[in-house]
């Protein structure tokens, strides 16, 4: 037993081609706008990091500032050791904080 069709097949064939065209139609659509938004936001994402790698580097003054900072900082850390070494004479108490004692009976 044949089922009933209620449709003919040249409007099923038309239906079904013209279906095709619309799936096809949003498909490439819908790969332009994501193109589109990720080239943008790739573009934006190198911009920005470009942007504050430039802005991150210093002046040629600020750049010797930092030098001048710097180099003080040495030459203080310097003079402190410096200044702690003339203080303090080295010896082995100096060193180990503990009384010097000696023991004439100990042979060394």
């Amino acid at each position: 037993m044949e089922f009933p069709r209620l449709i003919e097949t040249n409007v099923k064939n038309y239906l079904f081609d013209n279906l095709q065209k619309c799936h096809q139609q949003k498909t490439t659509l819908y790969s332009w706008i994501l193109n589109i938004s990720v080239f943008t936001i790739f573009f934006i994402v190198l911009f920005t990091v470009l942007y504050f790698c430039r802005k991150r580097k210093l002046l040629p003054y600020e750049l010797e500032e930092k030098q001048i900072k710097e180099q003080q900082y040495v030459l203080s850390k310097i003079r402190e050791y410096k200044m702690e070494k003339t203080k303090k004479p080295q010896t082995m108490s100096a060193i180990t904080n503990l009384p010097f004692t000696y023991d004439p009976d100990l042979k060394l």
